[in-house]
C-alpha cells in the first residue's frame, strides 16, 4: 500500500468513526433526557443530589452530595448542587448539575438540570505523523542571526553611500573610501528612528540627523556574484589599498560575495564570515562561481487548479524555511494602489516595458486584467537561484514550457483535490465551509495529469490537510538532498 493509499484509508477511517460515535452520543443523550423529565408535582419538593444507577450490571461510580440553601433578603431560596453521573458505555463520562429557585411573587419553584457529557473514546485514530516537518540545515548552510545595531548619522553622510533594494531588504552596497560613520558594507537598513524601512526612499528623504537600525544582511539578500580565489591578498601588506578603515585578508580558496566595483577595485565580503568586508584588486587570480541550491534543483514548481492551495503550501513553505526557499516579486504595468510599495506587492513598470520583456522572451507567464499586464520575470528568477536558494512558483501549467530545462532544472510538484465524495466527506467535518466551486475542480486537477504536460510533472499531492500536504512535500524536498536524482540528459548538456 502506498504512502497516499495508506493517508486516505486512515482518513476515511476517522470520518466513519466519528460519524458512528456522534450517532451513539445523540442517541445516549435522547435516552437520558427521556430518564431525567421529572413531573411538575415533584418540582414542589426539595431535590436531593444523587447518583444514577447505569443498571444491575454496573457499580455506583458517584456519591450522594448535600444540598445548600440560602434565603436571599427578598425571600427567595437557592439550591445549587453538582455530581457525577454513571460512566456511559463508550467511555461517555456525563456529568450534571441541578440548580432550584423559588419565585419571591408565587412561591412556585423552578428546577434546572444541566448535563454535561464528554466523549472519550478511543475509536479515533490519529494520523500516523513520525515527526514535525523538519529540513536539516547543510554543515556551512546553518541561518545565522546577527544582532541588530542603532548608528546615529547626519543627512549629509548619508550621501556618501549607495542602496540597493534586493529581495525586500535595503542593502548598503557601497560606502565612500573616505567614510568615518559607522555604516558598513553588506549592512541592511531595516528601521530609521524606529520606523520600518520599506524602500530606499525611506532612506534617502532623511533630511536631518537620524538613527538607523542595521543589521547584516545575509548572502541572498545581497547581489548575486561571487568569486572563488586562486590567491592570497593582505590589505596590510598593500601600501595602494584603496580603505584603511576596511580591512580584509583573503586566502586561496575562500570565496567572497562582491557587492559592488569599479575599474581597479571590488568592494567584497568573505561568505563563510559576513563581518570581514573590504576591497580586493580586480587583479587578482579567481574565478566567477554560482551559489547552488543545496536540493539539486533550482526551481520549485507548483501546478495544479485554481484553489487548491498551492499559494498557501507555497506561503506555509517560505516561512517555515525562509534561508532555503523564496518566490519572485511580479511585475505589473498599473499604478500602485493604497498602501502597495513597488517592490514588495509588485514591481510596477510602464506597459511598453512589459511588452518589450515579453517580445524578447524574458517574461516565464504573463496575463491581461482590466488593460493592465501581469507577469513573471526570468531575470527575477534567475536573480534567486544565483543567490542560492531555490525560488518556488505557483504558476500555470504552460509555464512548463519556459522552465524545463537544464538553466532552471525545476522540480515539477502537481497538487491535486481529493475526490469529490472523498471531499464531501471531509468537507462535513471542517468547521468552516468552503465554496460550492472547490468540488468542480477535480475534473480540472485530473485533466491537469493526464495532459501532454503529464510526463514533466514529478510528484503529486492529493490537498486532503495542508500541514499533511507540506509535511509530504517537506520530505520529497529532504528526498532530492540525500538521493540520486535522475534528469534529462539535455539538462546536463
Amino acid at each position: 500500500m502506498t504512502v497516499e493509499e495508506d493517508e486516505y484509508t486512515q482518513l476515511k477511517s476517522n470520518a466513519e468513526n466519528l460519524a458512528t460515535c456522534l450517532h451513539a452520543l445523540l442517541e445516549r443523550i435522547e435516552k437520558l433526557e427521556v430518564k431525567q423529565t421529572t413531573p411538575l408535582a415533584e418540582l414542589a419538593e426539595p431535590v436531593d443530589q444523587h447518583v444514577r444507577d447505569n443498571g444491575a450490571a454496573k457499580k455506583k461510580r458517584g456519591k450522594k452530595r448535600g444540598k445548600e440553601h440560602s434565603e436571599s433578603s427578598n425571600g427567595g431560596a437557592r439550591g445549587v448542587g453538582r455530581h457525577d453521573s454513571e460512566e456511559p458505555e463508550n467511555s461517555e463520562q456525563v456529568l450534571m448539575s441541578d440548580t432550584v429557585a423559588v419565585d419571591p411573587e408565587t412561591g412556585l419553584k423552578k428546577r434546572t438540570i444541566v448535563t454535561e457529557r464528554v466523549l472519550t473514546t478511543k475509536t479515533f485514530h490519529a494520523l500516523a505523523l513520525d515527526s514535525a516537518p523538519a529540513l536539516l540545515p547543510l554543515p556551512g548552510r546553518q541561518p545565522i542571526v546577527f544582532e541588530s545595531r542603532g548608528v546615529d548619522v547626519e543627512a549629509a553622510q548619508l550621501k556618501q553611500i549607495e542602496l540597493e533594494n534586493i529581495s525586500g531588504l535595503i542593502v548598503v552596497t557601497k560606502v565612500n573610501p573616505e567614510a568615518t560613520h559607522g555604516i558598513r558594507p553588506g549592512d541592511a537598513v531595516t528601521e530609521v528612528d524606529g520606523h520600518p524601512v520599506t524602500c530606499k526612499a525611506d532612506v534617502e528623504k532623511i533630511n536631518k540627523r537620524a538613527k538607523l537600525t542595521l543589521t547584516v544582511a545575509p548572502p541572498y539578500n545581497a547581489p548575486s556574484i561571487f568569486y572563488r580565489l586562486h590567491s592570497d591578498y593582505n590589505c596590510q601588506k598593500d601600501d595602494k589599498r584603496m580603505c584603511h578603515w576596511l580591512p580584509i585578508d583573503v586566502r586561496k580558496g575562500e570565496v567572497v560575495q562582491v557587492l559592488s566595483k569599479d575599474d581597479n577595485w571590488m568592494l567584497a565580503r568573505k561568505v563563510h564570515d559576513l563581518n570581514a568586508v573590504g576591497y580586493i584588486p580586480q587583479s587578482l587570480h579567481m574565478e566567477k562561481v554560482s551559489f547552488m541550491s543545496p536540493f539539486g534543483r533550482r526551481v520549485l514548481v507548483l501546478v495544479g487548479a485554481s484553489g487548491v492551495g498551492r499559494r498557501t503550501l507555497k506561503s506555509m513553505l517560505l516561512r517555515y524555511a525562509p534561508s532555503l526557499f523564496s518566490t519572485v516579486v511580479p511585475l505589473t504595468s498599473r499604478a500602485p494602489r493604497g498602501n502597495e510599495v513597488d517592490g514588495r506587492e509588485y514591481h510596477f513598470v510602464r506597459k511598453e516595458d512589459m511588452l518589450k520583456r515579453i517580445r524578447d522572451g524574458d517574461m516565464i507567464e504573463w496575463g491581461e486584467l482590466d488593460g493592465h499586464l501581469y507577469g513573471t520575470s526570468a531575470d527575477a528568477v534567475r536573480d534567486i537561484m544565483h543567490g542560492g536558494r531555490m525560488c518556488v512558483l505557483d504558476t500555470a501549467p504552460r509555464a512548463l514550457s519556459y522552465l524545463y530545462n537544464g538553466e532552471f532544472m525545476p522540480f515539477v510538484v502537481h497538487i491535486s483535490p481529493p475526490q469529490l465524495d472523498e471531499f464531501t466527506q471531509l468537507e462535513g467535518l471542517r468547521p468552516s465551509k468552503r465554496s460550492a466551486e472547490q468540488p468542480k475542480r477535480a475534473p480540472r486537477a485530473k485533466k491537469i495529469a493526464n495532459g501532454p504536460l503529464a510526463e514533466q510533472i514529478h510528484l503529486t499531492l492529493i490537498n486532503r490537510n495542508m500541514d499533511v500536504t507540506l509535511r509530504r512535500l517537506i520530505d520529497a524536498l529532504e528526498a532530492l538532498r540525500n538521493d540520486v536524482q535522475w534528469v534529462p540528459v539535455s539538462w546536463m548538456c
